[in-house]
This record gives C-alpha cells, structure tokens and sequence, in this order.
C-alpha cells in the first residue's frame, strides 16, 4: 500500500470512545482509518511480558498492565525507544495505523502503529 502524502493528526479521542472510564472502547473510526499513515502523540510505556513491546498511551505513568481501569493503548510493533524510569516526556508517533486482532511473535494487540517513527522533544 503506498504511504500517503501526508500523516493524519489524531489523537487518542479519535481512536477510543468513553477515554478514561470502565467503558473504554475502539472508535469505529479506529476501523476506517486503518491503513492511512498518522501521527499522534502520547507517552510510552514498556508492556509487561516475556517479549520486549513498546506501547503508547494517552497518559503519562499509566501501565496498561497495573493500571485498575482499562486504558487506551495504541501497540508499537518493533519500535526499540524504551523509555527510561521517570521519563514522562510525551512523543510523536508517525506510522501507518493498523486496527484488528492480531497476534506477532506471541503479543496479542487490537490497534498498532506499523513502521513507528517517534520523535521526542518537539514542541506542543
């Protein structure tokens, strides 16, 4: 598929309904937007488990594994930036959005961002 001109700019409110809440879900536009190259930013947080996977998350410190509500977690397949303990710098994510289930090497996710560039330190 070719990569479009331009990433769209979303943001986590784009991708999840009910945000913050018990009733965290998928957008249906997490559906449609499937395949187009975006951007978004959010803070990284390491997944729990046997297979390093880098996550990124709407909140700064938020553990989707620890956290006691669900929380809205966008996968970055093969992306290698670990975050360090205490770094709670918001990034920008630029890759093409991949929704659906899908398990690679042993990691189960919904929604990924394929082909993750981050960029750190840029102004808000």
């Amino acid at each position: 598929m070719p990569r479009d001109a331009v990433p769209l700019p979303l943001g986590f409110a784009d991708l999840f309904d009910h945000l913050g809440t018990d009733e965290v879900r998928y957008s249906a536009a997490a559906k449609h937007l499937s395949g187009r190259d975006v951007t978004i930013e959010g803070f990284l947080s390491p997944a729990h488990g046997p297979r390093p996977t880098l996550l990124l998350v709407d909140q700064a410190g938020v553990c989707p594994d620890c956290s006691p509500v669900p929380a809205a977690v966008i996968t970055l397949p093969g992306a290698s930036c670990a975050p360090r303990e205490g770094d709670e710098r918001p990034v920008r994510v630029v890759g093409r959005l991949d929704y659906g289930f899908r398990i690679d090497a042993g990691v189960a996710s919904f929604l990924r961002i394929e082909g993750a560039a981050l960029e750190s330190g840029y102004a808000r």
